[in-house]
């Protein structure tokens, strides 16, 4: 199976999330994120899996969504999170946070890590099923959370 890697200095957004652990809670903190895409098909009549650009557009309008936002998960167990007119109210670990819905942006997620944050991009790239598609988001230099669909 072939493959393209998209690995560009543009796929990346700034955030704010919250993480919880099996006996702790970190507190409200913020990431520069990287984004590193590898999509695996077969080649067209052109000799590519697909054109490189296609993919970086659509990577780019998913980091745009996220850039610069507090990044909340609505399938969380631990973190609560109620939407009203003109906000968020958060609550998490005792603590209550309430920050402007234009601030934030609520992801279908149990949790806001890189390897949700991961799938979470995956699933907005949006390619047919013949083709697999593994995401990387790095939190800081070393430290990366990926996901990989299944092939069909």
């Amino acid at each position: 199976m072939h493959s393209i890697r998209v690995n560009d200095q543009r796929l990346h957004f700034s955030s704010a999330h919250f993480v919880m652990g099996a006996d702790y809670c970190e507190n409200l903190h913020g990431h520069n994120y990287f984004v590193d895409i590898t999509v695996s098909g077969p080649l067209d009549s052109d000799g590519m899996v697909m054109d490189f650009k296609e993919i970086k557009k659509k990577a780019l309008r998913i980091c745009e969504r996220l850039d610069h936002k507090t990044l909340l998960p609505n399938k969380s167990t631990s973190i609560k999170v109620n939407e009203s007119e003109f906000s968020y109210e958060v609550t998490v670990s005792g603590k209550r946070y309430v920050f402007p819905r234009e601030d934030c942006q609520l992801l279908p997620l149990e949790a806001t890590t890189a390897e949700r944050l991961a799938e979470f991009i995956a699933s907005q790239i949006e390619l047919s099923d013949r083709y697999r598609v593994k995401v990387c988001v790095s939190e800081s230099i070393g430290s990366m959370g990926c996901f990989e669909s299944e092939a069909t």
